[in-house]
């Protein structure tokens, strides 16, 4: 008959060992599902060190929407000088960067030409002056040609009333007859008459001549002031400093042919001076002249007021000017100058923000990674961000109050969903 048989110790052992093993196996296949489920529910995780992270709370403070620019210093009016008649340069009197007068001598020009044409103009002048004042002449004289055939007349007519009361009295005494009478009051009523005609001829001619006299002394006068014109234009060629200023601009040398209108020079008027700065064309429909500006000058910060926006672009930046508030504060410049300036966009109000910081860069605002409350980990969260200046970003919605979230860049974990926060 058949006996049972006894395990032996060894044999129950290695049951034992091998229950364990496929047990270990099972909970770790489980674990793998279970983390490979975890994970592709959860997104990717990177263990990262606090030390290397920036971090900011959101919280309420004042924000103002202000651009940081670089002003540099102009001034506030300047004058060209261009060549009225061209030339050539004959001589410099003064050098780039110099100070100078009003009126100041600053270059010479020679025109040959011009000056050959002005001495023609002169004698074509002279001519027609010397025309007209024998003209002038003839018309006086003739005046007196006729005052003298007036007193003529008149001397005749005189002569004429003796004879006839003579002989008006020789008649009536029958010494001489009616008709010698006759023919001296006839003799002197022709000469009344003709006297009188005289006269009314010699008063138009008058009117005549001295409206002739009038227009040709005004021809003279105006050839004359087109003589000083000619001559003036010689002047020119000594080109002058128009107002008081400094001369920061000469395109000529002492040899070389400038055309009438080329620019010469330019004089900066330095009593008073502006700020100018060259903005980005994206800001070029948010500002306007109602906008304000601050710049920094050593300890001071002075305000300044947009007083024109240039309206060409080029490689995407746009020119301001900014005129100083207060004239009277202005300190002390110079051009050129370089200073920090910020231009306000907005007045200053109460806003949700956060720390400016790179982490933008990676986002554009659109998200962050939020830190939990025991700052063990972040998670990814959607966000809405406004303005933004150099130091502050504008909360709209997605963060509360003291929320905290990594600031710093995202470069190295931008796939990422969750942080785990190393100490």
């Amino acid at each position: 008959m058949d006996k049972p048989i006894q395990p032996k110790f060894l044999s129950r052992r290695r049951v034992v060992i091998t229950s364990i093993a496929v047990a270990f196996i099972a909970v770790s296949v489980i674990s793998i599902q279970v983390f490979s489920t975890h994970f592709q529910a959860s997104g990717k995780i990177y263990n990262v060190s606090q030390k290397t992270l920036e971090f900011s709370s959101a919280h309420h403070a004042n924000f103002t929407h202000y651009l940081p620019l670089r002003g540099i210093v102009e001034p506030q009016d300047t004058i060209f000088i261009d060549a009225i008649d061209g030339g050539r340069v004959d001589a410099l009197y003064v050098q780039e960067g110099e100070l100078v007068r009003q009126g100041q001598a600053l270059l010479k020009l020679s025109n040959t030409d011009l000056q050959l044409r002005v001495l023609a103009r002169e004698a074509e002048v002279s001519e027609q002056i010397n025309d007209m004042r024998n003209t002038r002449l003839a018309v006086e004289q003739n005046q007196l040609a006729l005052a003298r055939d007036i007193i003529e007349l008149d001397f005749a007519i005189l002569k004429l009333e003796k004879d006839l009361a003579r002989q008006q009295k020789l008649y009536e005494q029958a010494l001489v007859p009616q008709r010698t009478v006759e023919t001296l009051r006839d003799e002197l009523n022709y000469q009344v008459r003709y006297r009188e005609t005289v006269k009314q001829s010699q008063q138009k001619e008058a009117l005549l001549q001295q409206q002739q006299l009038t227009q040709l002394s005004q021809s003279i006068a105006t050839l004359q002031s087109n003589l000083q014109i000619s001559q003036s234009s010689l002047d020119k060629l000594t080109i002058r400093a128009p107002r008081d200023g400094q001369l920061t601009f000469m395109a000529a040398r002492v040899g070389e042919s400038k055309t009438p209108g080329e620019r010469l020079g330019q004089v900066d008027l330095i009593d008073k001076f502006k700020v100018s700065a060259h903005i980005d064309e994206f800001y070029i429909d948010q500002i306007s002249m109602a906008h304000t500006a601050t710049i920094q000058v050593g300890q001071a910060t002075i305000a300044l007021t947009v007083s024109r926006i240039y309206p060409g672009i080029e490689n995407g930046r746009f020119k301001v000017d900014f005129h100083f508030q207060n004239p009277s504060e202005a300190p002390a410049l110079r051009l050129g100058q370089s200073l920090p300036l910020e231009l306000n966009l907005s007045s200053e109000t109460a806003q949700l923000v956060i720390e400016n910081g790179a982490f933008m860069q990676s986002t554009a605002g659109a998200w962050a990674f939020v830190v939990s409350p025991d700052g063990r980990s972040a998670h990814k969260r959607q966000i809405t961000l406004g303005r933004r200046n150099p130091t502050q970003v504008e909360v709209l919605s997605g963060l509360g109050a003291n929320e905290r979230l990594i600031t710093s860049s995202y470069n190295r974990f931008a796939d990422a969903e969750h942080l785990s926060l190393i100490p």
